[in-house]
């Protein structure tokens, strides 16, 4: 049965290939309204993955016309008019029509844009597409049929295991490359391996203690396991979950680190998603400083972890005591945080950079993985080069991202790919080590 579907802001900024699968080869009609391309309008000209996408969603019109579209029954109003065009989003069969209803003079009180959306949906019995949740619910009050668009969900997400303890009942861990297991030999002791190459390499976690760079050792199995899978000569993609105060960055830091001292790679490049606050006044824009210093308000996770292990180094030697002399105790990269950068060759990047560069030979991390989109990861994936590896790291719990969810972000997508796929590492930390009340309010609240 054809439907006929009104496709709201937040479908085509999740990501513009939405509208083609709705389309469905010409199965569905798919509407939109001038609403929408005002807000679109005004998206196209930011550096996230927003703007991206809404530049992306505009240039499917190329090469097309306007013709008038037949309009369809239902309450129309004086000044209604359907335009009908035909787009592309690139590549063999990759056409789908859209129509754009522009009304002119809408009812909806204080021109709120969900407003003006839900009256064209309800004026022409539309089942209106939207991911924005408060959306969806003012269309219900109205009357308004409406449903989610959600590719990649993960539903299991809170099953996905990948460690096995002998006598656990764990039979739905995953038994793909990089499961980890725990087993006792015959004098009760146990023994820790990685599945690596279709068969257990037993993990001997005192070798990650002769490298020089190891400053701040792991501090329990879990971080032991990450350190060792992340050094790992074979690994190259990670994706490590885990709660506040578990240990991801510093561990991740740590894993470049060593890798950097064995010359597998030859810096680190650290992103993190820029997902800012709604308030206009808390924005990145409106924060003091350049640009350089405006990414450094979103890389105090890095910053963290760097001063850690330089307050470590500087406990071992004078010279090092020396050497990072200046203040770390900051959410800028100060004197000392930024020596340690330099010596250690490592970058901060934003994602919206990210796009048409090559990383080579480097160990990317990227944070905060819960808040990209799987068009995020992949826009990442596709800029590795040769002999780059990355880890992605994540903390499922806290999504700040208003177009994702728990079950349906980047993070989880590659923790359920790695449960069924040899080529990625899948890994949880489940023990927070930042403090007693950390670990308090990450479990009773």
């Amino acid at each position: 049965m054809r439907k006929h579907f009104l496709i709201d802001t937040s479908v085509i900024l999740d990501n513009p290939d939405n509208l083609y699968s709705l389309f469905a080869g010409g199965e569905n009609d798919i509407y939109i309204t001038n609403v929408v391309l005002e807000e679109l309008d005004r998206k196209k000209t930011e550096r996230a993955n927003v703007g991206f996408f809404a530049r992306a969603f505009f240039r499917t019109f190329i090469g097309s016309s306007a013709s008038v579209a037949k309009k369809l029954k239902g309450e129309e109003k004086e000044g209604d008019h359907f335009y009908e065009f035909l787009c592309d989003r690139g590549g063999e069969n990759r056409q789908f029509k859209i129509v754009v209803i522009h009304r002119e003079n809408y009812d909806a009180e204080n021109d709120r844009n969900d407003l003006k959306i839900v009256e064209i949906a309800k004026s022409y019995n539309l089942k209106l597409i939207t991911n924005d949740i408060s959306l969806k619910i003012i269309a219900l009050t109205r009357g308004v049929k409406t449903e989610s668009f959600y590719e990649d969900t993960v539903s299991d997400y809170k099953n996905l295991e990948f460690f096995h303890k002998q006598g656990a009942t764990n039979d739905d861990a995953s038994k793909t490359e990089w499961a980890q297991y725990e087993e006792s030999d015959e004098n009760g002791r146990p023994r820790f391996f990685l599945q690596v190459a279709g068969h257990k390499e037993e993990c001997h976690f005192d070798k990650l203690y002769d490298y020089n760079s190891l400053v701040v050792a792991p501090h329990n199995l879990e971080q032991k396991f990450m350190l060792s899978i992340l050094t790992h000569p074979q690994n190259k993609v990670s994706a490590v979950s885990g709660s506040t105060g578990s240990g991801k960055t510093l561990m991740a830091l740590q894993a470049g680190l060593i890798l950097c001292e064995q010359e597998i790679v030859d810096g680190i490049v650290y992103l993190r998603n820029t997902i800012e606050a709604v308030s206009s006044n808390e924005r990145l824009g409106f924060r003091a400083g350049d640009e350089e210093r405006k990414l450094s308000y979103f890389m105090y996770p890095l910053f963290s972890a760097i001063n850690l292990i330089i307050e470590e180094l500087r406990k071992k030697s004078l010279k090092n005591a020396v050497e990072y002399s200046g203040d770390v105790n900051t959410m800028e990269s100060k004197a000392a945080t930024k020596r340690f950068m330099d010596k250690n060759n490592i970058e901060i990047m934003d994602l919206a950079h990210a796009r048409g560069i090559t990383i080579s030979r480097k160990f990317v991390i990227f944070d905060e993985a819960q808040n990209a989109s799987i068009a995020d990861i992949k826009l990442l994936g596709t800029r590795l080069g040769k002999g780059s590896r990355i880890a992605f790291l994540g903390d499922l719990e806290q999504v700040d991202n208003p177009y994702l969810t728990q079950d349906r972000n980047g993070l989880v997508t590659l923790l359920k790919k790695a449960h069924i796929s040899d080529f990625i590492a899948g890994i949880q930390l489940r023990n927070t080590i930042r403090s007693d009340i950390s670990r308090w309010f990450g479990q009773n609240l």
